[in-house]
Order: C-alpha cells, then structure tokens, then sequence
C-alpha cells in the first residue's frame, strides 16, 4: 500500500495582522490514504448541505490525524468508550461517498 508523507504547519495569527504569526507549530506524518483525494471526494458535504466547503479540509484532516492516533493507541483506555462511535461514524461518513 503506497505511504503518503505529509507535513503540517499551523501558525496563530494576531488578529490585526497577518503577515507575522505569533506562534507556530510544524509536524510530519504519514498516512495510506491521500489526504487530497479525500478532500475533493467530500465535496458531496457541502451540495447536500451538511458543513460549508471551508470545513470539509478541516474534517478530513482532523479525522485522519485523530483516526490514526486513535487506531496506534487503541489499546488505550482513554479511546476505549469512543472508538465503536468513531468506526460508526466513519462508515456514515463513506456511505455518502461517490465512487471514483
């Protein structure tokens, strides 16, 4: 399964300016999945309805950041009450999926 290698960077912005952010943060990681395909697939969200086309990158990238933290500590009992609800809403979620 090809491996895709991502890095984020988050930067809080003063409210009055842009142009220098006050503080910053910058993470590598990887996934199976590509992001950006998954995005452009979600479109469907926002045509039916459910959030606005500036939170479906927001969700997909919160849920495959959180999804892949979840699933290497489930073992964990601090995922142990959420993770049925998670794999629950997860195939919700691809259900409305078109296929490619």
């Amino acid at each position: 399964m090809p491996n895709h290698h991502y890095r984020i960077t988050l930067e809080q912005l003063d409210a009055t300016s842009s142009a220098t952010p006050s503080r910053s943060l910058q993470f590598d990681f990887d996934n199976h999945d590509d992001i950006f395909a998954i995005i452009e697939r979600l479109d469907y969200l926002q045509q039916r309805g459910d959030i606005s086309a500036a939170e479906i990158p927001q969700l997909a990238l919160g849920l495959k950041l959180f999804g892949k933290v979840m699933l290497e500590n489930r073992e964990s009992a601090l995922f142990a009450s959420l993770h049925p609800h998670f794999i629950e809403f997860m195939r919700e979620l691809k259900k409305g999926v078109p296929k490619s």
